[in-house]
């Protein structure tokens, strides 16, 4: 099966070149896209193909930074069950043999293929970028860890807290809410990351203390599940609620796995840096599950990486 994207069209192509199934999504007034039509060949239903259609509409018209209507009955209903989440792009940094962590990141050649990452980066312009906890700790808190001795019996309900809407957004995976932020938004010298205003995203093992301590400093927070995160969870209420229509994935590792596992991963953005890392350091996607990737562009960079830029 092959999938062909037009402007107000998608179309699934049998291996004989025969349209077996659309969908329609044709632009109207102030930016909005109407999910038409749904189609799937009679000997082809029950393939998952109608659904696959959908979500991938819904990704193009996030990737278009348009607003999504749907009259089409069937993506009706498979908006209601599995609601919209953001268009994501998984952008890292890698060394040859596709590590992310490790020495070579603060090697001379590594520092200076991470200015090509971060431009890329900024020439990407998602509404927000997403990262795990011991990312965000070693890119922006230093692991700090406030007192929370003042809140102590704090009897904070385990519900989504909005503190502001900002156009542009930190979000943190941090099952436990151990994140240390001393602020509510990102300060930073680069303006890829500059001034994006924090959402953590927690499981309800979070301790009341922390979630007192969030709202003081005014850190946005929503849950999406018990005791573990559920991805697509998350990313349905950061579509709904603070409008995010695309998304950065910025790693580590396990956050990436968990992401590629749920679906949740549209592109990858892979720079390469000309590196072999220790045995030791962590792939790009922990625990992966098998999944299919098109390469669309490659291109030498000038500090001698490799960018390359995969579809699903």
């Amino acid at each position: 099966m092959n999938f062909l994207t037009y402007e107000s069209k998608i179309s699934c192509i049998d291996d004989n070149g025969k349209e077996v199934g659309k969908i329609t999504f044709p632009k109207r007034e102030n930016n909005v896209y109407e999910i038409k039509t749904t189609k799937v060949d009679e000997s082809m239903q029950g393939q998952g193909i109608a659904g696959k259609l959908v979500q991938m509409a819904i990704t193009e018209i996030n990737k278009r930074g348009g607003e999504i209507t749907a009259n089409c009955s069937y993506a009706k209903k498979w908006i209601e069950k599995h609601g919209i989440r953001p268009y994501i792009i998984c952008h890292m940094m890698t060394s040859i043999d596709g590590k992310v962590t490790g020495d070579f990141l603060c090697s001379a050649k590594g520092l200076a293929v991470s200015e090509t990452y971060y431009e890329i980066n900024r020439n990407l312009k998602g509404d927000a970028f997403a990262c795990g906890k011991v990312t965000m700790e070693s890119s922006f808190t230093n692991g700090f860890k406030p007192d929370l001795s003042e809140f102590s019996g704090a009897d904070i309900p385990y519900e989504d807290y909005i503190a502001q809407k900002h156009g542009y957004y930190a979000v943190s995976f941090d099952r436990h809410g151990s994140v240390g932020w001393t602020d509510s938004r990102i300060h930073d010298s680069d303006p890829g990351y500059d001034d994006c205003h924090i959402i953590d995203v927690l499981s309800e093992t979070t301790p009341k203390e922390m979630l007192a301590y969030y709202r003081s400093i005014g850190v946005s927070y929503i849950f999406a599940g018990k005791d573990d995160i559920d991805i697509n969870l998350a990313l349905n209420k950061l579509y709904s609620i603070f409008g995010i229509k695309k998304l950065l994935l910025e790693g580590g590792s396990i956050i990436n796995g968990a992401f590629l596992r749920a679906g949740a991963v549209d592109n990858i953005s892979q720079v390469i840096a000309p590196i072999v890392a220790d045995k030791e350091d962590k792939p790009l996607f922990f625990d992966s599950s098998l999944t299919e990737f098109r390469m669309l562009e490659c291109k030498a960079m000038k500090d001698g990486s490799v960018w390359i830029w995969y579809a699903k």
